[in-house]
């Protein structure tokens, strides 16, 4: 999931949603144990981690107001071209 979705999530539907990446995770620990010390899906295992994380970290950003909208990047001014340096 996107850090972009994961930031318009509201706080309550992030808790639902990391119940669920839990449940999902237990599930992929389950069939490691079974298949003899073997995850058939670790990337996935990874992805599901990584995600709660990025949902807790969006919950306690929301918690302490830092998700103030960041201002629009102005034009860059343009620097005019250095003449070239003459050669001796």
């Amino acid at each position: 999931m996107k850090a972009k979705d994961i930031r318009a999530m509201a706080p309550e539907e992030m808790k639902a949603k990391i119940a669920d990446l839990h449940r999902e995770l237990s599930i992929e620990h389950g069939t490691r144990s079974s298949a003899g010390g073997k995850s058939r899906n670790y990337g996935k295992m990874r992805t599901i981690r990584r995600t709660v994380a990025r949902m807790l970290t969006a919950i306690r950003a929301k918690e302490l107001g830092l998700n103030a909208p960041k201002p629009a990047k102005k034009a860059a001014a343009a620097k005019p071209a250095a003449a070239p340096a003459a050669k001796k």
